[in-house]
């Protein structure tokens, strides 16, 4: 009986969160959070913002870094042995004990799903041998990706004076840790069990993903929803960045100084469904896509292709993007060039402004030997017929002179 209520009431709750997502979502939704970006992951064109420069605490949002940094200068089955400090970190926490061996991945699980500080700090020490040294690559690389106004100052966000990131920043981050299949797949995994580490007591150790937006069991659970991370401290309030994917339009939103973890997360569902519901992602241009041309005559044109693709982010009620490309002008016309070799920088434009920068490269294969050039130069002649006359007598000249030559030559030797 109590398991059918059970199942009852998680039914109703699913269905009552359903319908909350799938109503009309023509105006933004009223957002609780002071920091707000919803981000188009794939172009990193921002939808919607609310205070999006503005910095905040980011609590453990921050280990969407830490794991960053990890998978960056570790393999998953690295061992990590724990030193004297994880153990004794404030907050959350999986139970780490001195002298314990961990993998890299077992701790990058514990950090992402339990949230765990002192698996955030065992894994500091083991990449930087402390917390400020940690921080500082954390903060050197935010800055890499563009995120500038962040710092960090320790690997758990538990808080400390001057540790603070935006919204937009966060989404930044996030949008690169979406990009790492091991992050995807580690922030995704339900639960873990320490088999080879128990409790104290000898009881199970597990570490349990609090992010409720990918349970389905959860009344939070928003169905496009693919990874994300939670924060909170007294200081920084809630806080929260995700991602989620519909076909193939990814989204990220980011959320800081939330004063209520249930609006939070019904705002987080409500965010990314206006965003579905108003936006796309468009490719305007794809790799090998021959983009404009060079001639170097009328027998050579080397057809200029697109080296990557590129998207573009628009309002659905908006019309067609118009494209249009334009490359600098150089002389390539005395090169031998092979099929791939980058040739020109060029602005992509969208209606007329400058939107993205790409190199293209050659279609073609092109051999600049000397049997080239002087098959180049008898082709500009026929194009030019003043100079072609002129290079006609000239020849001309020469053969009779040479002619004359071998004649007086020729009596020389008669003489003789």
């Amino acid at each position: 009986m109590k398991k059918f209520i059970v199942t009852s009431l998680l039914t109703l709750i699913f269905f009552i969160n359903f319908n909350v997502y799938t109503t009309s979502a023509e105006a933004v939704p009223t957002l609780e959070a002071e920091g707000v970006v919803l981000m188009d992951g794939t172009t990193g064109e921002i939808i919607y913002s609310k205070n999006p420069n503005t910095k905040y605490e980011p609590a453990s949002t921050t280990k969407v870094m830490t794991a960053l940094i990890t998978l960056e200068n570790c393999k998953l089955d690295d061992k990590v042995t724990i030193g004297s400090n994880p153990p004794e970190v404030d907050g959350t926490i999986i139970g780490v004990a001195k002298g314990e061996v961990y993998t890299v991945k077992e701790l990058l699980l514990g950090l992402l799903l339990e949230s765990g500080n002192d698996a955030a700090e065992a894994l500091a020490e083991h990449i930087s041998g402390s917390n400020e040294a940690f921080g500082k690559l954390m903060t050197k690389k935010a800055k890499e990706l563009g995120a500038n106004n962040t710092v960090f100052k320790n690997p758990s966000g538990l808080h400390e004076e001057g540790h603070v990131t935006t919204a937009y920043d966060l989404s930044l981050i996030m949008k690169t840790a979406y990009n790492n299949k091991d992050f995807l797949e580690i922030s995704r995994t339900p639960y873990y069990i320490f088999k080879n580490n128990p409790n104290f007591d000898g009881s199970e150790k597990w570490a349990n993903n609090k992010n409720h937006c990918i349970n389905p069991n959860s009344p939070y659970y928003y169905e496009y929803a693919v990874s994300g991370k939670t924060g909170y401290t007294p200081e920084a309030n809630h806080t929260y960045t995700s991602v989620a994917k519909k076909g193939d339009q990814v989204l990220i939103a980011s959320f800081l100084n939330a004063t209520d973890k249930d609006t939070q997360f019904r705002n987080v569902g409500e965010l990314f469904q206006y965003g579905f519901d108003n936006f796309q992602t468009t490719k305007i241009v794809s790799k090998g896509e021959k983009l404009s041309e060079y001639k170097i005559n009328d027998n050579i044109t080397i057809p200029l292709l697109a080296t990557t693709d590129v998207y573009f982010t628009q309002s659905k009620s908006d019309p067609k993007p118009i494209v249009s490309v334009t490359y600098e002008n150089r002389d390539i016309s005395k090169k031998t060039i092979n099929k791939g070799d980058l040739l020109f920088n060029s602005s992509i434009l969208v209606n007329n402004k400058d939107f993205a920068k790409i190199d293209l490269s050659s279609g073609i294969d092109r051999d600049y030997s000397f049997k080239v050039k002087v098959s180049e130069y008898l082709q500009k002649l026929k194009e030019d017929k003043p100079k072609l006359l002129i290079a006609s007598f000239t020849f001309l000249i020469i053969i009779l002179f040479l002619l004359f030559i071998l004649k007086i030559i020729k009596k020389k030797r008669q003489r003789k």
